[in-house]
């Protein structure tokens, strides 16, 4: 049985950019990864990957939108993904692949769950209070069922964690 990989992206294009080199690696030792980020078959990303052994999902994700029913949404198709492929690792970066991605998959118990925090951005850092509240917990929630995080930038560590 081999171990199975998810990593979700917010951008397809991202996946072949920034972790096509991590994607590439994990097949080569054997692992069956699979990638999941929204509109992923319309951008011609799938095809890339699919050619270097990588297994393709299409997700809805509204990257910047703030409406809690498509989140909501996003989180239940990533559930329902997560308990048809059975990951032994779940890897989600940018912002909502960090919190949505990281509470599916403990929802759907896979065994290990790790969050790359490329930024912090406008919506962790923004003068909208109540913006900064929710993303904050959201982050907060959701990250204490993560086993590792990995920050891209050690000063966004510090500010995260101080905030």
């Amino acid at each position: 049985m081999s171990l199975k990989f998810l990593i979700m992206g917010s951008a397809p294009e991202s996946l072949v950019n920034f972790r096509g080199p991590l994607i590439k690696d994990l097949i080569k030792k054997g692992i069956e990864v699979h990638v999941v980020a929204p509109d992923i078959f319309s951008t011609g990303i799938a095809k890339n990957l699919e050619s270097i052994g990588a297994n393709v999902h299409e997700v809805s994700l509204s990257r910047t939108g703030i409406n809690p029913f498509i989140d909501i949404k996003t989180i239940y198709q990533l559930w329902s993904l997560m308990k048809k492929i059975k990951p032994d690792y779940f890897l989600g970066y940018t912002h909502k692949p960090a919190i949505y991605g990281n509470l599916a998959s403990w929802i759907a118990g896979v065994p290990h769950r790790f969050a790359l925090i490329t930024g912090l951005g406008y919506a962790f850092l923004g003068n909208k209070i109540w913006l900064n509240y929710i993303v904050k917990s959201l982050y907060r929630f959701s990250l204490s069922n993560a086993h590792k995080i990995i920050f891209q930038n050690q000063d966004d560590e510090l500010l995260f964690f101080n905030l």
